[in-house]
């Protein structure tokens, strides 16, 4: 289904950039002009859920492109660990060779925050590659939403927050520590 309209009428929307609205107001405005089942698409995209076994075009793509992205992150980490990744990894159709690319370039940036950013701005571009693939369709909306959930994920960060979280997680550590060993 075609939704000229609807797309024509949605903001640029660059990373980095602070989201237009948010994730919800977009599902609000999007009621009445989508079909059910785009609806339907839009509200697993917004929740990061699996898409049904009958899902095709941008939802069927875009899960198994974050897939493969989630595994290749996971082969990174469990190498890193010199652990095996074989039960952890979840099928997925396709194979992107620019995903593994992306996520071994991230994972030689020095601190967590720009690897997360630089996995996010691989995401974006899958997205824009996705949408792009039927630009007045379903796909572009989609792709939009998870652009604005990512934007919004961005946007939420808090230095103070992050820090008191570290903090937090820091005075933790030591309690925890000397739990396990008093269980052993």
């Amino acid at each position: 289904m075609a939704y000229e309209y609807l797309v024509a009428s949605l903001p640029l929307i660059f990373f980095g950039d602070p989201p237009p609205f948010d994730a919800e107001t977009f599902r609000r405005n999007c009621e009445g002009v989508l079909g059910p089942a785009d609806l339907a698409a839009l509200d697993r995209v917004l929740a990061d859920a699996d898409p049904p076994p009958e899902a095709g075009g941008f939802e069927r793509a875009w899960h198994n492109r974050e897939t493969q992205l989630r595994n290749e992150i996971a082969a990174v980490r469990t190498a890193r660990r010199g652990a095996e990744t074989r039960g952890n990894l979840r099928d997925h159709a396709g194979y992107d060779v620019g995903v593994k690319q992306a996520v071994a370039d991230a994972y030689e940036r020095p601190n967590p925050l720009e690897r997360e950013e630089e996995l996010d701005r691989a995401r974006w571009r899958v997205l824009d590659e996705l949408g792009a693939a039927e630009p007045f369709g379903a796909g572009a909306v989609l792709a939009f939403a998870v652009k604005l959930r990512i934007a919004g994920r961005w946007a939420a960060l808090d230095e103070a927050d992050g820090r008191a979280r570290l903090e937090a997680l820091l005075d933790a550590a030591p309690e925890a520590e000397s739990q396990r060993e008093s269980e052993s």
